[in-house]
């Protein structure tokens, strides 16, 4: 979080009091007490800047009245030796010369690194000195102004404390979840804070080459209808010209409606706007849509700090979707690689060059039988059959001196069990590094089909071999003698036909010279095979392999041959083709920083992505120890090096620091995979993630929280003291005027602001400033009032109160009930009464989430000419305006004394 020169308090703190009366402040605990740090608003009220008080000597201190110094000392020091708060008022000497009266609330706080400084905050008091003089000479009425403008920057105060709080709250909710039910959430948050009738979220969204703005989601006001009710629907931005050039330039619009140009003032007309406030949405600083406010009853304007929470929620928003943007690619990506692996139909293996398993696909796993754990400890030897070892190294051979056609090679299985395969190989080269891909595709059927032939060859020489497929016999002159029906079918021909025609009817002229040479080979070799495209009577030509032998029958010679589709085989052969160059790219470069080490820990190779993270090219680290370059001092005796002993069948990974060339610290995800062969470590690889930014934005998250709750806690403080001085005045105006009636109205005012005040100093002193428990303020209050009002009253007081929280909505105004309620047993219950057991009751419970309370007494009762219900008298006025406010129903009559039951359901804090 960015800090001001001259200030130790974050952006957001003086942004809050920017414009505030409260000055900030940290001193050192020195003599002298020398400022520290100072918010920036101390030039408008002291006229002096931050940079000037906090370089100065004694700038703060030498200005301070002669008559107050010693006793503002003495406050600090006090603060310094017993801890606690402390509160100085004194007076200031101004840049103008003027003297101000200031009051400071001290204490001392510890840093983050331990050491200790005094915290505090002051605000000018001037004009409540001169109240205080004011009062004396009996202007009330400049007092009551005066302490008006004093409870209106209260409000403005608490109403920044709410506008930090949405922004901590909606914070949070984007941070911790992928639903768009936390942007909703968020709006809601929003929308609660800034009152505005309409709150509204839309996405850019292009459509046939237009662009639209898309509604995501609205929230609306109690009583205010959508203006979009469905939500699939899109609006052109065409028809809202002068709001899209605004837009698009990143500008805020912040008008009224009859401010805007046509058509878009028409637009928004017919959505009943009057007020608009919208602020651009951008990923990566690049605009995605938009979110704003609208007012549907009045023209408005909304000042700095609403426009200020508005941005700061967009900037949120624009966060949350850019991080479900990129989780959702990489998963996207992963799935796509894992997809193409699986849906191969074929075996797929990837092997280093000492021919161990690193990638393999589904298919490698159904076949042999193996777990994808047993897979990742064989090498190429374990799955194919032993007596073929040599034949598969010649194979391998062939293909390293690019000479690879393919090998048949015997699969063996976990069971035992043999499977023949067709095994196609290339050497590829990832990440620097040679390794062999191999596919393989089961020949079973082929195999049977061959063993079938060799059996039916005993039995018919050559006739039989040629079957399932096209057979076909002619003599030397190319003349054909025999054929089966599959020739027919296949070619197209008839018996008649095939005994007019010669093999040259059947191929191409370009490729009957290759056939003619084989046909020539079969008859002085005795033997050969062809692939070759057959053409068909209509002229349609298909893959065929196609064998010759020599045929000798009463001393003619014949080629006897066999044709067997190869359709399926030449598409699997280019989908096999594609794969490969497919898996090729797709393998060639990963997005992580990796390095590959050797057994001593020297670097082998690494990626670009590892040099642009650290700085470092591959050449200045190859043949040396990389935890050298990158790891920081005092962790190079601690983090684990090759050979990785521990790790040799399981990877290794962790978050930590790592130095990059220029000698900066980045935050990282770090995973350590050595590669062992027979127990023999070979290499180990190294890959790094940089967390640097998602490091930082959670520091700053945690720091915020912190600032907020102490802030919190300083308001609950600073408004119970100036309840306190409010108590205080009624107390002087009560002590002035010699009229009882007034005098008494003054005492329950007094006592009601007691009320309020005893709730704040209870959530200032508690670890939970949302909420404060029954029976502790609720026990303090009536004992409070039975020491002003019935100390002198022979009256018991039962109390029974369980420990049920609420929040300070309901707090303040059922306290106040309470207050009201008591108050008047011990003032008319008892008035007269000669009885020794004059009793008040007061029990207090919680069922299912509500309170029920009973307040009661045995005394005289109501009088009989007052109806609860109907009475328009001071006391039940304000009983009915507390229940209001608390939701409650309640009861109240006289029944052997008077009694008042309540209940009212608990509200959670929000």
């Amino acid at each position: 979080m960015v800090k001001k020169e001259g200030s130790r308090f974050s952006d957001d703190i003086e942004e809050l009091f920017s414009s505030g009366t409260v000055i900030l402040f940290t001193c050192a605990t020195t003599p002298g007490f020398p400022i520290l740090s100072v918010s920036q608003n101390a030039e408008d009220i002291l006229g002096f800047s931050p940079t000037y008080l906090n370089e100065h000597e004694n700038a703060w201190s030498d200005r301070i009245h002669p008559d107050d110094k010693e006793e503002v000392f003495a406050q600090f020091q006090k603060v310094l030796e017993e801890g606690g708060t402390a509160i100085n008022e004194y007076r200031f000497k101004t840049k103008g010369g003027d003297y101000s009266w200031l009051r400071d609330e001290i204490k001392v706080i510890e840093t983050s690194d331990g050491k200790e400084l005094i915290y505090g905050s002051s605000i000018d008091i001037t004009n409540r000195k001169k109240a205080e003089i004011t009062l004396k000479e009996n202007k009330t009425e400049e007092l009551k102004q005066e302490i008006g403008r004093r409870q209106e920057a209260e409000k403005k105060l608490e109403k920044r404390l709410e506008y930090q709080k949405v922004i901590s709250q909606c914070s949070k909710l984007l941070l911790e979840s992928n639903s768009s039910e936390a942007v909703k959430k968020s709006l809601e948050l929003l929308q609660d804070a800034i009152k505005a009738d309409r709150i509204f979220l839309y996405k850019n969204k292009e459509i046939d080459g237009k662009l639209y703005f898309d509604p995501i989601t609205e929230v609306t006001k109690a009583g205010v209808k959508p203006a979009v009710k469905n939500l699939d629907r899109t609006f052109k931005y065409a028809d809202v010209p002068w709001l899209h050039e605004k837009l698009s330039s990143l500008q805020k619009v912040h008008a009224s409606i009859d401010e805007l140009p046509e058509p878009d003032r028409s637009f928004l007309e017919d959505q009943q706007v009057q007020s608009i406030l919208i602020i651009p949405l951008t990923i990566d600083d690049e605009w995605k849509g938009y979110i704003g406010l609208a007012d549907t009853q009045k023209r408005r304007k909304w000042n700095e700090e609403e426009i200020s929470l508005l941005q700061t929620v967009s900037r949120n928003i624009g966060a949350f979707e850019n991080r479900k943007a990129i989780e959702k690619s990489l998963v996207e990506q992963r799935n796509y690689i894992d997809t193409i692996l699986d849906s191969l139909p074929s075996i797929y293996l990837l092997m280093d060059q000492s021919l161990q398993f690193v990638e393999w696909n589904s298919y490698a796993e159904r076949y042999t039988g193996y777990s994808s754990e047993e897979i990742k400890s064989k090498t190429a030897y374990d799955l194919i059959a032993p007596g073929e070892h040599e034949k598969m190294e010649e194979a391998i051979d062939r293909v390293r001196s690019n000479r690879g056609d393919g090998s048949e090679l015997d699969l063996i299985t976990k069971s035992g069990n043999i499977i023949p395969f067709f095994w196609q190989g290339y050497f590829i080269e990832l990440k620097g590094e040679m390794y062999f891909l191999c596919v393989g595709i089961d020949i079973s059927s082929q195999k049977e089909f061959e063993q079938k032939l060799l059996e039916e060859k005993r039995f018919n020489e050559a006739l039989l071999e040629s079957l399932p497929g096209i057979f076909y016999m002619f003599d030397q002159e190319g003349n054909y003698r025999r054929w089966n029906q599959n020739m027919l079918d296949e070619m197209g021909y008839t018996d008649e036909e095939m005994k007019q025609i010669t093999p040259d009817v059947f191929f191409s002229e370009e490729d009957y010279e290759l056939i003619e040479t084989e046909i020539q080979r079969v008859f002085e070799k005795g033997k050969s095979d062809i692939e070759a495209y057959l053409k068909t009577k209509e002229g349609e030509k298909k893959p065929y392999y196609l064998t010759g032998k020599l045929f000798n029958a009463s001393g003619e010679e014949f080629l006897l041959g066999v044709g067997h589709d190869m359709s399926e085989q030449v598409e699997a052969r280019e989908k096999l083709r594609k794969s490969e160059k497919l898996f090729r790219n797709l393998f060639l470069k990963a997005p992580a920083g990796i390095v590959m080490v050797d057994p001593e820990n020297k670097v082998l190779d690494a990626n670009e992505s590892f040099e642009k993270m650290f700085g470092f090219s591959k050449e200045e680290l190859k043949g040396k120890d990389v935890d050298q370059f990158i790891v920081p001092k005092d962790e190079q005796g601690e983090v684990p090096r090759m050979p990785l002993k521990e790790y040799a069948f399981e990877s290794f990974y962790r978050e930590a620091k790592r130095l990059t060339k220029d000698g900066d610290l980045i935050d990282v995800f770090i995973a350590a995979i050595p590669v062992y062969i027979d127990d023999e470590p070979i290499a180990g690889f190294g890959m790094y993630i940089d967390i640097t930014e998602e490091k930082k934005y959670e520091q700053e998250i945690s720091s915020s929280l912190k600032e907020k709750k102490m802030m919190l806690k300083e308001i609950h403080h600073r408004v119970k003291n100036n309840l306190a001085i409010v108590s205080g005045l009624l107390q002087l105006q009560m002590y002035e005027s010699d009229d009882p009636l007034i005098r008494d109205t003054l005492q329950e005012s007094e006592r009601r602001i007691q009320t309020m005040a005893l709730i704040h100093e209870q959530l200032y002193n508690s670890d939970s400033l949302g909420s404060i428990s029954c029976d502790t303020y609720i026990g303090d209050l009536v004992e409070t009032i039975r020491d002003t009002i019935g100390s002198n009253q022979d009256v018991e007081v039962n109390i029974d109160i369980e420990p049920i929280e609420l929040d300070i909505k309901q707090a303040v105004p059922f306290a106040l009930l309470v207050n009201e309620v008591v108050t008047n047993s011990f003032k008319h219950a008892f008035k007269g009464s000669n009885e020794k057991d004059n009793t008040i009751s007061i029990r207090i419970t919680e069922e299912n989430e509500q309170v029920h309370a009973r307040l009661s007494d045995n005394g005289k009762g109501l009088p009989d000419d007052l109806d609860p219900e109907v009475s328009d008298t001071l006391g039940m006025s304000l009983i009915d305006n507390f229940s209001r406010q608390l939701e409650a129903e309640y009861e109240m009559g006289s029944e052997n004394g008077t009694y008042l039951n309540l209940r009212f359901a608990i509200k959670k804090e929000e």
